[in-house]
């Protein structure tokens, strides 16, 4: 009866994403609207609700990432014109250049040698090539000059995004970075789809892929955030295999305190 009590508010908020995005999908797939906004809407704030049902503080940079892209999404799904797509573009900017602050204080620290180096470099280049087609293909769809400044500002923005995470992964390889660039990626590829979108050729995969990633970033955003304030990781190595093996113990262990042993 006892092990019936027991409960673990982080493997829960993954059981209650995915039976969100699962409704989203379905939503969408028949056309439905107010469900997937309604979904992206409430996304962060479950995230915080189980954020702090187990501790009581968060950075104020972390803090201001989740209420930024709370904003960009409650701008998403109200948009009654352009300005309001602009605007959560521009939140959603916002958000990415903090995650750039917080990396920056981490590759001050860093050292690479020459692989690493030319890793990293080839890591700029494919992102900067694959911007370049991008645009290319989209930038005929673009209506105004603030929307093409807003995609080429963004999209430098992912590509310093994931250029950094990259190299303080090739670095560290600790399960903080490897966290940070499954986010980057989860973000980068969102963004990606949601261009595709609405710029080249819509299809309703693309729409659910895309929101599916975008959720799946602001989760690991939170795991993130859990981890740095409770020490979680912070410092040791660990391959991909062993990140994932460790993530899933972490969901079966967590108690909010006061649960029923």
């Amino acid at each position: 009866m006892k092990n019936i009590l027991k409960f673990t508010p982080n493997l829960i908020l993954v059981v209650v994403l995915t039976v969100i995005v699962l409704c989203s999908a379905v939503a969408t797939f028949f056309d439905s609207i107010m469900v997937p906004k309604t979904v992206k809407l409430i996304t962060v704030t479950i995230l915080m609700t189980f954020y702090f049902c187990q501790l009581n503080k968060m950075a104020n940079v972390f803090l201001t990432v989740f209420l930024l892209f709370f904003i960009g999404d409650a701008f998403a799904v109200f948009s009654f014109g352009e300005v309001m797509l602009k605007l959560s573009k521009s939140m959603y900017i916002g958000a990415y250049l903090l995650l750039i602050f917080v990396l920056l204080g981490k590759i001050k620290k860093l050292r690479f040698d020459g692989l690493v180096s030319m890793y990293l470099i080839l890591v700029l280049v494919l992102n900067a090539y694959f911007l370049y087609i991008l645009y290319e293909v989209a930038k005929e769809n673009f209506v105004d000059e603030v929307n093409l400044v807003l995609y080429v500002f963004h999209g430098i923005t992912l590509i310093a995004l994931t250029y950094f995470s990259f190299a303080v992964y090739l670095s560290k390889e600790t399960g903080q970075s490897i966290t940070f660039l499954l986010m980057i990626f989860c973000f980068v590829f969102s963004d990606v789809l949601d261009y595709i979108n609405n710029l080249y050729i819509y299809y309703w995969l693309f729409e659910v892929f895309g929101r599916t990633l975008h959720i799946g970033g602001l989760f690991l955003l939170y795991k993130y955030v859990y981890d740095h304030h409770t020490m979680v990781n912070n410092d040791k190595k660990m391959n991909i295999s062993e990140y994932f093996i460790t993530t899933t113990q972490q969901l079966n262990d967590i108690r909010v305190e006061g649960a029923v042993d």
